[in-house]
C-alpha cells in the first residue's frame, strides 16, 4: 500500500495520505474544475485502506475497533466540494466504520474570525454522524 500525496494548488487541495505514519489530511483550497474527479484518488485510497487495515489486523475475527483522524484544514471550498467532502466522509462512516471497524474523528481547523467555515464542520457533523473536533486558528 503506497501513500498518496498530491500537492495542491491555487485552486485544488493538498491530500496526504499516509497509512504508515497514521497521517491522513486535506489542506488548502478546494475548488477544482471537476471535484470528483480530482478526488477520485482519494476514494480509491480510502477503500485500499480498509481492505488493508481489515486484512492486516485480521478484524472479521475481532471486536476490536481501530481510531484514526483526518485532517481537514481548507481555506475556502466552494459546493461542488462540499458534496464531494461530505460524500468522502459518509464513506469514511458508512465502508470504514460500520463495514471494516476503523472509526475516523475530522479534525476540522477554521480560522478563529471564519464563522461560516466553522458552520461549514457543523452541517457536514450533523448530516455525516462522524465526530468532528474543531480546532481554531488565530
Amino acid at each position: 500500500m503506497e501513500t498518496l500525496d498530491i500537492k495542491g494548488d491555487e485552486i485544488n487541495p493538498s491530500i496526504h495520505l499516509d497509512h504508515l505514519e497514521n497521517k491522513f489530511s486535506i489542506t488548502g483550497e478546494s475548488r477544482p474544475e471537476n471535484p470528483l474527479k480530482y478526488y477520485d484518488t482519494a476514494f480509491k485510497w480510502f477503500n485500499d485502506y480498509f481492505n488493508y487495515i481489515y486484512i492486516l489486523n485480521d478484524l472479521e475475527n475481532s471486536n476490536v475497533h481501530i481510531s484514526k483522524k483526518l485532517k481537514v484544514d481548507l481555506e475556502y471550498f466552494n459546493s461542488t466540494s462540499a458534496k464531494v467532502l461530505f460524500d468522502l466522509f459518509m464513506l469514511l462512516k458508512n465502508v470504514g466504520k460500520e463495514k471494516f471497524k476503523i472509526n475516523f474523528e475530522i479534525e476540522w481547523f477554521y480560522h478563529a474570525e471564519d464563522s461560516d467555515m466553522l458552520d461549514a464542520g457543523k452541517e457536514m457533523e450533523s448530516m455525516c454522524g462522524l465526530k468532528f473536533n474543531y480546532n481554531p486558528k488565530a
